[in-house]
């Protein structure tokens, strides 16, 4: 079923982000993994995005980050980790402007002027029908949030959680072999890669990256399984295996997703 509701793209994607140098020179994000996070981004959102049409609540920010149904997931624990580092720009940027995050049986759940679930659904797509696909529409609780992840803090603090992400998902095991994946995967276009298919189905990388060596080694039975041996060949091996594994990852348009890695990287 088509669901109509608000959308603001934003304007602020991370290959205009202005403080990579000061994260870089800190040692909190590498050269590379910059790269990495400025391609992949492009596939999902800038910054500022804010949008609320589809099956979740809310989706925001340069990793899509979401309010599930139940008022909760990914984006209310990047909310409150916002909370807790920067409590008087939380109070300033969110609480004070009506929306809200709390802990409730071990689950962190948004709130917008103490609505949430289906309730705070209904309330930020009110007005919104095939109609007005298209239209401006005021939205007060989108564009307070969008307001509130442009500030600087929270800014880096999408970055900082993307990269958090990367290297989670390159310490995934495949299923069915002993290596993670960051010991296949040394390019940014296969860190890329996988850090795509962990945005969108992260619960599906280590099967999905499983079958791509699956079809590596059935390919090629004489190469050893252990990738830290594969010596000056690893950069043709790990292509092969990204080429297979980019296109038929589990998701929405993945081939089409990883061409424009492709044309990144």
């Amino acid at each position: 079923m088509t669901q109509f509701g608000p959308v603001y793209k934003g304007n602020q994607p991370l290959s205009r982000y202005t403080r990579w140098n000061r994260l870089i020179s800190e040692g909190k994000v590498s050269q590379d993994e910059s790269h990495i996070l400025i391609a992949m981004s492009a596939n999902e959102g800038n910054l500022d995005a804010v949008q609320s049409y589809d099956s979740e609540i809310l989706t925001a920010g340069a990793s899509q980050k979401t309010i599930n149904i139940l008022g909760e997931g990914e984006l209310p624990i990047q909310m409150n980790k916002f909370k807790v580092q920067f409590p008087q720009l939380f109070d300033k940027y969110f609480k004070c402007c009506g929306w809200d995050v709390h802990l409730k049986s071990g689950k962190y759940v948004a709130y917008y002027n103490n609505s949430t679930g289906a309730e705070l659904k209904a309330l930020i797509r009110n007005g919104y029908s095939a109609e007005t696909y298209g239209k401006f529409i005021p939205n007060k609780a989108v564009a307070i949030f969008a307001e509130a992840i442009s500030t600087d803090e929270y800014k880096e603090l999408q970055i900082i959680d993307f990269i958090d992400r990367l290297r989670l998902a390159l310490n995934i095991l495949p299923k069915g072999y002993n290596y993670k994946i960051g010991s296949y995967v040394r390019s940014n276009l296969g860190k890329a890669t996988v850090l795509d298919h962990h945005v969108n189905r992260p619960n599906n990388v280590s099967a999905y990256f499983g079958r791509a060596l699956d079809y590596f080694f059935a390919k090629n039975p004489g190469i050893s399984k252990n990738p830290d041996i594969w010596g000056a060949l690893h950069n043709k091996y790990e292509r092969e295996i990204i080429d297979f594994y980019g296109i038929n990852r589990s998701g929405t348009d993945m081939p089409t997703r990883y061409m424009e890695l492709k044309k990144k990287l």
